[in-house]
């Protein structure tokens, strides 16, 4: 998962150690309500990675920490195909388990598609970080109601 979000213009080689470290921390048990989807082709080839976990300190709500296609499988569905399985994953936890779901990502142009992805999905934008990835690279918060009774506007 590592290379495919350095060939997917995510994170450089230097940056990418993170992801291999949360995979096997979820897979040993170490991140509460933490779940990893995988999408493989044929030979089993990673087309794309999903990871999310409930959000520390808060009330049922989770993120959508890592969500990243092959760019040769861009544009065939494969993220929706995720989103809309980590969406359906918490729905069916119920809303005593999960509320809402947040993702985050950048404000540089690089991420512009993804920003719109997002929206289409129907994600909100709820809040804008200034320069928390760096100089002139802003966190941008999404927001989506899980169950029926979370407000569908900012407060």
């Amino acid at each position: 998962m590592e290379a495919l979000a350095v060939a997917a213009g995510m994170f450089s080689q230097e940056e990418v150690g993170f992801i291999g470290e949360q995979f096997h921390a979820c897979g040993r048990g170490e991140v509460p309500g933490g779940a990893w989807l995988v999408v493989e082709g044929d030979g089993g080839r990673v087309l794309g990675a999903a990871f999310y976990a409930c959000e520390p300190f808060s009330d049922r709500m989770w993120n959508l920490y890592f969500l990243v296609v092959d760019p040769d499988s861009a544009g065939q569905g494969l993220g929706t195909l995720l989103v809309g399985h980590v969406e359906d994953a918490l729905r069916k936890a119920g809303q005593g388990a999960a509320r809402t779901l947040i993702i985050e990502t950048s404000s540089t142009p690089a991420y512009e598609r993804t920003r719109a992805f997002y929206q289409r999905l129907g994600y909100v934008q709820e809040a804008v970080i200034r320069e928390f990835y760096g100089p002139g690279d802003h966190k941008v918060v999404f927001w989506k109601a899980l169950a029926d009774s979370t407000a569908e506007t900012a407060p």
